[in-house]
């Protein structure tokens, strides 16, 4: 390399780029129409033909490919990097969980989409969004390592930290630079330019289909840079929002991943802490799971706790977690405190705007599971139509779930996490001021009640009202 930054070939000339740009202009090609046949941006192009950057095995076989030079630059650019340097095939995944139970339904659809993809020959984008602690990142790990061998590409994975407990969340640029460098690119080929970098990304997975895991996604945008759109290819994401936005704009196929349902916990419960003291317990280790709201995290740390400690019962577990007040104390891992279901909610709490964060407190005021928009509209005193956005954002963002027209439901957990976050950043004064508002709403509504409409009875204001004979 030049100290002006040209990359020279053996002799201290440049050498493929000339060769490059005299046969483009030889056939009457400009910079952009080469660009746009190679799916390449114009710019790298023009670093490559300048000298300035060395094309990957791929791009010098494109370029040779269309512009019938019989292998010429491929052989020149394998000379500029001083020898021939072939792609690597990437295996990034990381380790998954060992004691992996349950799921065999969402599973099996995944497989079907990738099979529908696979007859159809198109790519295949998936979001899989839950609430935190749900497994979603066990899911695609577990589904990543059954199907990893069919990408003769490789496989590619990065935490994209979307609820990192700094809040920063790794940008596409950083990460379309260690997906180059795991095929094998030299820096000198990794352009600086996010849009460029993306470029040479899909003309990798263009001829190499490739599987992206994408863990932890800040929202739709966050992945787009990332995404490819070559037949063959699957990219997974999961993310704590609902990625609509991808649905929109990629296609993608959006699943949600929800707690496990009794016996898959019971299995969990069991591979962890033991068959022997599940066996000995088990209407203790079905209240255990209720405890935990079904919530892999969860029940992992509950029963992990319980083979830390193999001489306390399952029932001096669920003691512990009967303590609403301390239950998210005793749902955090001894070794790793950061491994917590606080923890967990905290990173999805920090992401809400200030009126969500506000409603989700209020929220923690409301003594059941299930409540309805006007009730909470009474708690937040906001007004019924604003109270039902800030409820589907806590929805999109899994910290509520809608059960029906104007009916939403949190696990007990959620509800824990938010009274705390009542207690710490509300006053006692707004506090009880909300508890007395949804009182008067209830007193109020129970005034206006009456019966269900009856032979012989009215409505007002779409409520019924019995006929009083001989009344107006």
């Amino acid at each position: 390399m030049r100290g002006d930054g040209i990359i020279t070939g053996r002799g201290g000339q440049p050498r493929l780029g000339e060769v490059l740009r005299q046969r483009r202009e030889s056939r009457g090609m400009s910079l952009r129409q080469m660009a746009r046949l190679l799916h390449y941006s114009p710019g790298w192009i023009s670093r490559v033909e300048n000298g300035r950057a060395i094309p990957t095995d791929d791009l010098a076989r494109a370029c040779d490919e269309l512009l019938a030079m019989d292998g010429k630059l491929i052989a020149l650019a394998r000379a500029d990097r001083g020898g021939a340097v072939d792609l690597l095939r990437p295996a990034q995944l990381p380790p998954g969980a060992s004691a992996f139970v349950g799921r065999q339904e969402l599973l099996r659809e995944l497989d079907g989409l990738l099979a529908d993809a696979n007859r159809r020959e198109s790519v295949l984008t998936i979001a899989l969004d839950g609430p935190a602690g749900v497994g979603k990142s066990t899911v695609a790990l577990r589904w990543a390592y059954d199907i990893a061998e069919r990408f003769p590409g490789g496989v590619l994975f990065t935490d994209l930290q979307g609820n990192s407990p700094a809040g920063r969340p790794l940008e596409a640029a950083d990460v379309l630079e260690q997906f180059l460098t795991a095929f094998g690119l030299p820096a000198a080929a990794v352009p600086a330019d996010e849009a460029e970098r993306a470029a040479v990304f899909r003309s990798i997975a263009v001829r190499r289909p490739i599987l992206l895991i994408l863990d932890n996604a800040a929202g739709s945008r966050h992945v787009e840079p990332l995404l490819v759109g070559a037949r063959g290819c699957v990219a997974l994401v999961t993310s704590r929002r609902r990625l609509t936005g991808l649905a929109v704009k990629a296609g993608a196929h959006r699943l949600t991943v929800r707690p496990m349902d009794q016996r898959e916990s019971v299995d969990l419960l069991r591979a962890v802490a033991g068959p022997e003291r599940v066996a000995a317990e088990p209407t203790a280790t079905a209240v255990l799971a209720r405890r935990c709201a079904h919530l892999p995290l969860a029940m992992r740390i509950a029963a992990e706790r319980l083979a830390t400690f193999p001489h306390r019962s399952i029932a001096d577990a669920v003691a512990e977690l009967d303590d609403r007040k301390h239950r998210l104390n005793v749902l955090t891992d001894i070794d790793d405190p950061h491994l917590a279901v606080r923890a967990a909610l905290a990173s999805s709490y920090r992401e809400l705007d200030v009126e969500a964060a506000r409603t989700f407190r209020f929220l923690g005021l409301f003594p059941g599971a299930t409540l309805s928009a006007a009730a909470a509209a009474a708690l937040v005193d906001r007004p019924l139509g604003h109270t039902r956005r800030l409820l589907e954002v806590l929805v999109a963002v899994h910290l509520l779930e809608e059960t029906g027209p104007d009916r939403y439901r949190r696990h007990d957990l959620l509800r824990d996490y938010a009274a705390e976050r009542a207690a710490e950043e509300e006053s006692p004064t707004a506090c009880q001021e909300a508890v007395r508002r949804l009182i008067g709403w209830y007193v109020h509504t129970a005034r206006d009640w009456s019966p269900p409409h009856e032979p012989g009875s009215t409505r007002r204001n779409g409520v019924p009202q019995r006929r009083v004979p001989g009344g107006q």
